[in-house]
């Protein structure tokens, strides 16, 4: 984890503390808000979870915030993150082909856009 930039970092950290918040049955939004720093910004990380909730072929695993390891969702994630901000889609692509058919993938780099675009982190 320490080892990732910041943009990255700061998605998988944000994820480990909604997923205890949504186990725990408490509302992500408030966290997620803190940590991204925009009420906009937590709503297009919401919209992005459902997505990869939606979408992911097995259940995502993810490690606890104190944990330094990335499970190898997280860094999968991290590195689709990066190539979002990038707009680098054929690199995102590359990493998520095997796993995501096109709509799936279509769908998962507009809401990781979507969501850098409200923190205004997509580079151009």
């Amino acid at each position: 984890m320490r080892d990732l930039p910041i943009l990255p970092a700061q998605s998988i950290l944000a994820l480990r503390h909604a997923i205890l918040c949504r186990r725990a049955g408490r509302d992500t939004l408030p966290e997620l808000e803190r940590r991204l720093g925009s009420r906009i910004a937590a709503r297009r990380f919401r919209v992005l979870m459902e997505a990869m909730g939606q979408i992911w072929p097995d259940p995502f695993a993810v490690a606890p915030p104190c944990c330094s390891r990335l499970s190898f969702d997280e860094a999968l994630l991290a590195q689709m993150v990066m190539a979002a901000a990038l707009q680098d889609r054929h690199h995102f692509d590359f990493l998520s082909a095997e796993m995501l058919g096109m709509d799936a993938r279509d769908m998962l780099y507009a809401c990781l856009h979507n969501f850098l675009s409200a923190q205004g982190l997509a580079y151009h």
